[in-house]
């Protein structure tokens, strides 16, 4: 990280020229006060260079997908899939399609229009996993989502959308990866964000939904969520919430780890103090469809 500054110093520049490790992203922001979303904030940043050292090398599956004389067939199967929730300016959905996953970037409409898309569209050359982007409203009932419309999840466009055979073109459950930061701040966000993971989780595990070149029918996939412990109770009650509320279970990963993989290098201690990543997963039972 000795060749980025933390974003609390770059809040100002209109657009970012951003190393990640072999390429550099040009990312535009918009630090306005119209939303928190249309710049960058220092949890994607430690969220991104974790997850690198993390998942070096572990982008793709093998999977089983039949046999030969009794015995099982091993493929190494297409990019896994990752469902990023508050995108923002794009960072880390491009930091995990350049470590080979599929990405379905989402975030308001307003951020998708004003910086998300754009950031995408100007970056997607750089990477090799493919990104879509999409508005995905956490308030909205999860039986109301929409999969198969270009541009939102949750509010489609009154058109007429592609055919069902087509669906294969759109990033869609199960996915093999939630993952979201700075994006627990607000007390009115905690519910609608949890509930959304869950309902993700229990789409993404539900093996009716499971392609046979996918691993995702068996377990829930993993969560990763960056935040700032701006406010101590009020981050340690969200994360003990998740668990009682919508069985989403998360242990803090711990700072040497994060330490060990990058983070923070080349940075004063003090200028990424308070951020912290939380990995877990649903307990596959709170909140499922009975």
């Amino acid at each position: 990280m000795s060749d980025i500054q933390p974003a609390h110093h770059t809040k100002h520049l209109p657009v970012l020229a951003y190393p990640f490790n072999s390429v550099a992203f040009h990312l535009v922001q918009r630090d306005d006060g119209t939303s928190n979303g249309t710049a960058l904030w220092l949890g994607a940043q430690v969220l991104s260079v974790y997850l690198s050292a993390e998942f070096k090398g572990k982008s793709r599956k093998i999977i089983e997908t039949g046999t030969d004389n009794d015995a099982p067939v091993l493929y190494d199967t297409a990019r896994p899939k990752a469902v990023e929730l508050g995108s923002g300016i794009g960072l880390m959905a491009l930091a995990l399609a350049s470590l080979g996953y599929d990405v379905l970037a989402t975030d308001t409409m307003h951020v998708c229009a004003s910086v998300l898309r754009s950031n995408i569209n100007a970056n997607a050359h750089l990477v090799p996993g493919r990104i879509h982007v999409r508005e995905l409203d956490w308030g909205v009932d999860p039986t109301g989502w929409i999969w198969d419309d270009p541009v939102s999840i949750t509010s489609p466009a009154p058109l007429p959308r592609r055919g069902t055979s087509d669906s294969r073109d759109f990033l869609a459950p199960p996915f093999d990866l939630i993952v979201s930061s700075d994006t627990i701040y607000d007390t009115e966000l905690v519910a609608p964000l949890f509930e959304t993971i869950r309902a993700l989780s229990a789409l993404s595990s539900a093996s009716i939904l499971s392609p046979p070149s996918s691993l995702s029918g068996i377990e829930p996939p993993v969560i990763y969520l960056a935040v700032e412990r701006r406010d101590p109770t009020f981050i340690t009650t969200a994360f003990r919430r998740a668990g009682e509320e919508w069985g989403l279970l998360f242990q803090r990963v711990p700072e040497k780890r994060l330490r060990r993989a990058g983070v923070g290098v080349g940075w004063d201690a003090g200028e990424w103090e308070g951020v912290e990543v939380w990995r877990g997963r649903w307990d596959g039972v709170t909140g499922a469809v009975k």
